[in-house]
């Protein structure tokens, strides 16, 4: 429920709306920090709010951020998701040996 909640508060701090089908969709800048590797880009961000999916973020591949060494699709079930009203990110943690243990993405709307 937290994860959901963060997203409802990431919404309203950016003021974003949802296209026809009730999603996000906007270029953010995404900061995505692990033990074995860190990038930042601007890339496209899809967030699904409504459905079986509801809550899936997903990234679009970019130069350096690409699906082969980033996780770029996270889910409310394997992802914890938390708002900072401070500097008004959505953080995504997670846990995966494709990202040598624990990892953070940060992402900001641009």
């Amino acid at each position: 429920m937290e994860s959901v909640i963060a997203i409802h508060e990431f919404m309203k701090a950016h003021s974003l709306t949802s296209d026809q089908f009730g999603n996000l969709n906007f270029r953010a800048l995404v900061e995505y920090w692990s033990s074995s590797r860190n990038t930042v880009e601007i890339t496209d961000v899809k967030i699904i709010r409504n459905g079986y999916q509801d809550g899936q973020i997903s990234l679009e591949e970019g130069d350096e951020l690409v699906a082969e060494d980033y996780h770029l699709d996270f889910t409310t079930n394997y992802q914890i998701y938390k708002f900072s009203p401070d500097d008004k990110k959505l953080s995504v943690s997670g846990n995966s040996p494709k990202m040598g243990g624990k990892y953070n993405v940060y992402i900001t709307p641009v």
